[in-house]
């Protein structure tokens, strides 16, 4: 397209784009408020600056010769740091604190069997409203600018990274061609609770305010204690007026640190990757990281009211001590009227999603010595059948009527 001058920029064929652009711009300058300088945190930033700036001009945003100034200045930097590096760096702006670095310092040994970079997608560092994020994006490109889906890992709320979860992150993003978002959340003892859901709701208000995402056509996934995180983070919207996702998504989910799952004590399901002893010492970390009730709905979503909560996926596995949280929480949000689908994978194990083929083995001396994964040469069929059953549920329930996207800045 060519842009002329001459056109009024009520009659330029870019005008339709003036909202996006003066949207981009918004965004863009959240990052250089404190400095003279543009910023860029994320090469979509860099990618929408560069295609906006041919008709940013014609904006009346930009009518003043000081805001072009600036505009002229910001591009020829953004440019210089393309060609001097070749790439923006994603992480240049990021204010990652020592504690947090060094959680995910600890955590990416602990998993590093599990941490891979599945082909098919792309993963990016960036910040989300003070959180360190992992964002995966489609290799060939984002197709659905709309959508977005909020990940979040499991571990106990002590253990976990982003990292992790990248084989279900990268699947969940080629399914829907959207970008999946993945928080480094503070894990405990280190940061007591309820850090983590202080953490995972700061991201998703970016992404409804900032970000500029419509809350319908958010997405929330999680598995294990991630998948408490997602009921946890919908109650606690409707709580406090913020609207809620479009949905959410558990697997594996732990939903009672109290420990009153009769799955718990199944023989059969001991046997398998997860186990009491685990699940027991996991509880002792967070209960002991401050005064924290092991019944608090907030950690033990099987205690909440979650009237008015969005439609709910649950996947169970039929493999795992936890297997009952599942049922339990899918009982209690049907009695309140939530719409449940609830599926049981009844060979799989926990987080069966995210582990590919790689298994907790147990000492003969454990707990005395600690779990190891090893590989079981193969990864469970299920983990894509699942992935797959997550993206079409998605796609059910995430949209409607409403305007896709906020307009927030341009009001």
């Amino acid at each position: 397209m060519s842009f002329d001058p001459a056109v009024p920029a009520q009659q330029h064929p870019a005008a339709p784009y003036s909202h996006f652009a003066e949207r981009v711009f918004c965004r863009v300058s959240l990052n250089c408020e404190q400095n003279n300088f543009l910023s860029f945190n994320h090469p979509r930033d860099l990618k929408d600056f560069l295609f906006l700036s041919a008709f940013f001009s014609h904006l009346p945003l930009f009518s003043h010769a000081s805001v072009k100034r600036w505009l002229a200045d910001s591009l020829v930097s953004a440019l210089e740091m393309v060609y001097n590096e070749g790439l923006v760096s994603p992480g240049r702006n990021h204010a990652m604190t020592p504690e947090l670095q060094r959680q995910i310092d600890e955590q990416e040994p602990l998993f590093g069997k599990l941490i891979v970079k599945p082909a098919g997608a792309t993963y990016t560092r960036d910040e989300l409203n003070g959180v360190p994020v992992e964002i995966t994006e489609p290799a060939d490109g984002v197709t659905n600018t709309d959508l977005v889906l909020l990940y979040l890992h499991g571990g106990g709320y002590s253990n976990g990274l982003a990292a992790w979860a990248r084989r279900g992150t990268a699947r969940l993003a080629q399914g829907l061609g959207c970008r999946i978002v993945t928080p480094d959340y503070r894990l405990a003892p280190r940061f007591p609770f309820p850090a983590a859901h202080e953490d995972v709701l700061a991201v998703y208000q970016h992404l409804i305010g900032p970000g500029g995402y419509q809350p319908n056509y958010v997405a929330v996934a999680g598995d294990s204690a991630g998948g408490a995180l997602t009921v946890s983070l919908c109650a606690d919207a409707r709580d406090m007026g913020i609207p809620i996702p479009g949905c959410g998504m558990l697997n594996s989910v732990w939903s009672d640190l109290a420990m009153n799952t009769p799955s718990l004590d199944d023989p059969i399901k001991n046997g398998f990757d997860i186990r009491r002893e685990v699940v027991e010492g996991l509880c002792k970390v967070l209960l002991s990281s401050g005064d924290v009730d092991p019944m608090d709905p907030r950690h033990s979503p099987v205690y909440r009211d979650l009237t008015g909560l969005p439609p709910l996926l649950i996947q169970a596995a039929g493999r795992d001590v936890c297997h009952d949280d599942s049922t339990r929480l899918a009982a209690s949000a049907r009695a309140v009227g939530v719409a449940v689908k609830f599926t049981e994978y009844h060979d799989a194990e926990h987080i069966w999603i995210l582990n590919g083929p790689w298994r907790m083995h147990y000492p003969e001396n454990f707990p005395q010595e600690s779990v190891r994964f090893e590989d079981d040469g193969a990864e469970a069929p299920e983990a894509v059948l699942a992935i797959n059953e997550m993206v079409a549920f998605v796609k059910a329930h995430c949209g409607g009527e409403a305007n896709n996207r906020l307009d927030k800045h341009a009001e």
